[in-house]
């Protein structure tokens, strides 16, 4: 009779997979910098004149318009509105959107009409521009409301205003659009 021999043992692979991942962690935690990923966060890098964006240095979109809200409301009223408006107008030139939203919306609710119309404008399908509104399409409602708020004041332009969104919705109610539909209750 042959004598067979035991059958020969071989390691288990996962053991040694274990032994270097462990190895790299060993590795990685001694060679790494000892003040560790937030002490080096914290170091000032010299700016870099790349066209990189530096982005800790980016202030929140509208940041600046509430701070400038917050300077006025801690003066006397009257605000002054032409000059918040006009700082509105200055931040949508520059493209800050947010900004001038804020401004414009802070001086439309304190009544002052050119922000009224500019709101009205910026939410009317005959004079919106995706590029100077925060809206992603015209909101006739908010159209309607800002226009009729200056037509209140007896604003003639905002009078006509409300009429041509008047013979839009009814135009636009016969194609089947149901912005125009709700809009027409608000005639009725």
């Amino acid at each position: 009779m042959i004598e067979s021999s035991p059958p020969i043992r071989r390691p288990n692979p996962l053991i040694w997979i274990s032994l270097i991942v462990i190895g790299m962690i060993i590795y990685i935690f001694l060679a790494s910098e000892r003040d560790g990923p937030i002490e080096a966060a914290k170091e000032v890098t010299p700016v870099d004149n790349s066209g990189e964006i530096e982005r800790s240095l980016l202030i929140p979109p509208g940041m600046r318009a509430r701070q400038y809200i917050a300077q006025i409301r801690e003066g006397d009223q009257p605000y002054p509105l032409a000059k918040v408006f006009e700082k509105g107008s200055d931040y949508q030139i520059e493209g800050s959107l947010a900004d001038a939203h804020l401004l414009y919306f802070f001086s439309a609710r304190e009544g002052f009409l050119p922000a009224i119309m500019k709101m009205g404008e910026m939410a009317d399908p005959a004079y919106f521009l995706s590029e100077d509104s925060l809206l992603d399409h015209a909101d006739v409602i908010q159209a309607y409301k800002w226009y009729q708020k200056a037509a209140m004041q007896g604003h003639e332009p905002a009078i006509e205003r409300v009429k041509n969104l008047q013979l839009w919705a009814n135009a636009e109610s016969k194609a089947g659009n149901p912005d125009a539909r709700q809009l027409l209750l608000n005639f009725e």
